[in-house]
């Protein structure tokens, strides 16, 4: 098949880690992958397999069989590109980036009734984003989940792990930990245990001069060393559809204390993490259990590797995608 899939840019994130992996995988299939871009530049944080064009040139170019748009921001783009069918990869309820009533919080909202008139067929990686978008305006979607790279994310922990808390994450939307009880949360446990702070953003982080070990920009073998070196991982975020850095820390054999309102529901449970409400006290306390707690941090543990092991894998993934996009 000839696919291309349309993204709004190339700036690390979770979901454009998700998005290459698409892309190169169906191109090891042999697939015609290409990716369409506003600015046509190869990203150097993260390999990508399969030719990267500009929207003039995917407009301008012979009838693709499937276009995948990847973003609200996208699916105007993906309209006007010649294709069979037409998709939209929805990976977040991303009127949640966004305060309410504002005009961004708007245009995403506008964009869900176009697509449906324009009869684009929606993928979502969330069981809770799914059953939005059909409450709000009827859409149908597929459910198809995200898996891990096992190729970047195993255990790699040649000296043990060393007496440290990983936090990831910004307050860059308004879904993500806008509190930040995150922080806050690794602050007291410095304070009483005497842990280091490490900590990792796609972008920045407004204390990022407080960590003990800060990376910005990271790539795959950085972030695999920290996941798998660190005590365990302090996630949290208001709204997910399926965050990536608790899957990765999993891969690496490593438990996290997450806190958020909503998503991760099918990922994240008590038989591999700790989750609380998206709250600081119940936040701390859950961390103070992994701290003091030595047999219940390693059952955690083994039970994250082994659910990595078991279902996070992308082979049944991309069979799915292939016969989605087929049909």
């Amino acid at each position: 098949m000839k696919i291309a899939y349309v993204s709004p840019g190339l700036k690390p994130c979770g979901g454009i880690r998700i998005l290459i992996e698409h892309v190169n995988r169906l191109a090891r299939r042999g697939h015609d992958i290409s990716l369409v871009v506003p600015r046509v530049r190869r990203p150097d944080w993260i390999t990508v397999d399969v030719p990267v064009m500009s929207v003039q040139a995917a407009q301008k170019a012979d009838s693709f069989d499937a276009v995948v748009a990847t973003g609200y921001q996208t699916v105007n783009t993906a309209s006007h590109i010649s294709a069979r069918r037409r998709f939209w990869f929805v990976q977040m309820a991303e009127w949640e980036f966004h305060k309410p009533d504002t005009t961004r919080y708007c245009k995403v909202l506008d964009t869900y009734p176009l697509a449906k008139k324009q009869n684009f067929h929606v993928i979502t990686i969330s069981r809770w984003v799914q059953q939005e978008m059909w409450q709000r305006w009827k859409i149908e979607s597929e459910y198809v989940d995200n898996a891990v790279n096992r190729k970047d994310f195993y255990p790699d922990r040649p000296e043990g792990r060393l007496n440290a808390i990983l936090i990831e994450g910004d307050a860059r939307n308004c879904a993500k930990d806008v509190d930040g009880i995150s922080w806050r949360v690794a602050k007291e446990l410095r304070c009483k245990y005497g842990v280091e702070l490490w900590g990792y953003a796609a972008l920045h982080h407004d204390n990022a001069s407080g960590f003990d070990k800060f990376l910005a920009h990271v790539n795959a073998n950085q972030m695999r060393e920290i996941y798998s070196q660190a005590l365990f991982l302090l996630k949290a975020s208001r709204f997910d559809a399926r965050a990536c850095a608790p899957v990765e820390a999993m891969a690496c054999g490593t438990t996290c204390a997450r806190a958020i309102i909503r998503g991760d529901d099918d990922l994240i449970n008590d038989q591999n993490c700790l989750r609380t409400r998206y709250d600081y006290d119940d936040l701390l306390e859950a961390a103070r259990r992994l701290m003091e707690d030595e047999a219940l941090r390693r059952r955690l543990e083994e039970n994250a590797l082994a659910y990595a092991d078991t279902y996070l894998r992308w082979n049944p993934i991309i069979d799915r995608l292939e016969k989605i996009y087929a049909a």
